[in-house]
């Protein structure tokens, strides 16, 4: 349980130092992670990036200063990291639906948010097809995008938009041909995606695209848990499912910790339809060490 206290109380600096500008590395610190770590696994088991988190809870706790006392709004706004009035009412009413005037003046319903906190909640026996597995480095070719500062409201959002065909439509500027064409074989195998750096990236092995002027990466050599889906799942739903199971119960009492920020999604696809929708499964594979 010692990952667990110590997530909690990188929180407990993050909600002491709320209303200042608190130091990422120093909350990383206090986990005994890195930054980066620290906001991914932050992002994978809250549901939201670390930035959002601070702005809900600074707009939270603005609505009881502004229920409770009567301190002039400009001065809630600039203790709580606001330039000007404006822009402190602009942001208190897409999250609480209200300016803060109304707020103060009559109350209202509210969207507040308490700080988090991190348990390991068990719900039954869940099964995990779980393994360690040893890589060799291995140079993919794709393109990627990035989700974080971009508008994104989820990394499904993102996901979505860069597999779809009537979006992004990645898979075909990697590989000839598309998904469910007579006679092609183009996109059987194993597709990755790859989250690090606040990036997404589709990719595919050299031997398995059309054109190599396209993105590299190398993913590294190394331990890596794997964990696996049954096959005929869906992507949208699996992959959130495999990272919840994994940063939610796993990795908090496996006696490992993530090594670096990359999170691996490997999918197993048919270009036929029949074949992909009865055969395929997921992965995904984090990078780990053993606890000192």
């Amino acid at each position: 349980m010692n990952m667990l206290n110590q997530l909690n109380a990188a929180v407990a600096y993050i909600e002491a130092n709320l209303c200042a500008e608190f130091d990422l590395d120093t909350a990383a610190g206090i986990a005994c992670v890195t930054a980066d770590s620290f906001a991914r696994f932050f992002s994978y088991m809250t549901g939201m990036t670390l930035t959002e988190y601070v702005r809900r809870r600074r707009l939270t706790l603005a609505a009881d200063d502004l229920r409770q006392s009567r301190t002039p709004i400009v001065d809630i706004a600039v203790k709580y990291g606001y330039d000007s009035a404006a822009a402190f009412s602009r942001a208190f009413a897409r999250q609480h639906g209200i300016t803060p005037s109304v707020c103060r003046r009559s109350g209202g319903s509210l969207k507040v948010y308490p700080p988090a906190s991190f348990h390991i909640i068990i719900k039954g026996a869940k099964e995990m097809d779980f393994r360690i597995i040893e890589l060799d480095e291995t140079e993919l070719y794709g393109v990627s995008k990035q989700y974080e500062g971009q508008g994104y409201r989820t990394r499904e959002e993102l996901r979505h938009s860069m597999w779809a065909n009537d979006c992004d439509d990645v898979p075909g500027q990697l590989c000839e041909g598309g998904w469910n064409q007579p006679g092609s074989t183009a996109y059987d195998g194993v597709w990755y995606g790859v989250w690090q750096d606040g990036r997404y990236m589709i990719a595919r092995e050299k031997a398995d695209v059309k054109t190599h002027a396209l993105e590299t990466f190398r993913l590294p050599a190394g331990t890596y848990a794997a964990f696996r889906s049954e096959c005929g799942v869906v992507a949208w739903e699996e992959f959130p499912r495999l990272f919840e199971l994994i940063f939610d119960a796993w990795l908090p009492s496996s006696g490992y910790r993530q090594k670096s920020d990359l999170a691996i999604e490997v999918l197993h696809l048919w270009t036929d339809h029949d074949l992909r929708k009865k055969n395929r499964y997921f992965e995904v594979w984090i990078p780990v060490e053993a606890n000192a």
